[in-house]
């Protein structure tokens, strides 16, 4: 770090010695002649000041004796750097300026394209969470929805068990109203014999009654002929007709035995 307090003195024996080393005085020469200490603004005034009162004792010398050449000359030289010293160190200054101004706009740039990204970095992330979170619900909906293809077969299985199940129960109800129009028939038929049987009853009675008016009329012998006669006749048509029955019978119990 450059220490302050820098003399006028030391600036002039600074000076005097790049002069006799033949080295141009500048502020930047001077500066590093000292040590680098100073700043460069005070040995400027300083140069500044030693070269108004060099070139003021010249011109108070030049009443008793004119000036060398080489002094004049370098003396007006060393004003001449001074001033493009000065005039560089003012276009440092203002190229220092501009920069730091720059570099003032680049830290904001910086400092808004940071937040920028902090900005963009925060929104990937809630974009992140969101995703992820889509992508769970994704997964749950696609669990669920095997859930419920799992649940529909299942169904479907179900579904179909019920309907063989009713086609099985639909067949033996189809199966048992034929057997009950098998057995209303049956009976129809059952009916009809015995509407049959009773006809031929009543006609045997009317028989009966007949032969007995005949046998009446002829004698006791012949009567009792008569009558056994008959009375076959009737044993006949009644063992006839238990017979038919009996057949009727037995064939309706074998089909009502039979499996189905």
């Amino acid at each position: 770090m450059a220490r302050t307090g820098l003399s006028k003195e030391e600036v002039e024996r600074a000076r005097a010695a790049l002069l006799a080393q033949g080295q141009y005085p500048s502020v930047d020469a001077v500066r590093v002649a000292s040590g680098n200490t100073g700043s460069k603004s005070t040995i400027h005034r300083y140069l500044k000041e030693i070269d108004e009162e060099q070139g003021g004792s010249a011109n108070a010398r030049a009443g008793a004796k004119p000036a060398p050449i080489s002094d004049a000359l370098r003396a007006l030289v060393g004003r001449l750097a001074t001033q493009l010293q000065q005039e560089a160190d003012d276009k440092l200054d203002t190229a220092r300026a501009e920069l730091a101004e720059k570099e003032q706009e680049l830290v904001q740039a910086n400092r808004q394209l940071d937040s920028a990204l902090r900005t963009a970095r925060e929104h990937e992330a809630r974009l992140q969470t969101d995703l992820r979170q889509q992508r769970l619900a994704f997964n749950i909906k696609q669990d669920e929805l095997a859930q419920l293809s799992k649940e529909s077969s299942r169904i479907a299985t179900e579904l179909a068990h019920t309907q063989q199940s009713l086609y099985e129960q639909l067949t033996h109800a189809r199966k048992l109203e034929q057997k009950v129009e098998q057995l209303q028939a049956q009976q129809h038929h059952a009916a009809d014999l015995e509407r049959q049987l009773a006809t031929s009853m009543a006609t045997t009675e009317r028989l009966e009654e007949q032969l007995q008016a005949m046998a009446s009329a002829l004698t006791p012998t012949q009567a009792r002929v008569r009558e056994l006669e008959l009375l076959l006749v009737q044993a006949e048509a009644r063992a006839q007709a238990q017979e038919q029955m009996g057949a009727q019978l037995r064939s309706y119990l074998d089909r009502m035995a039979a499996p189905t």
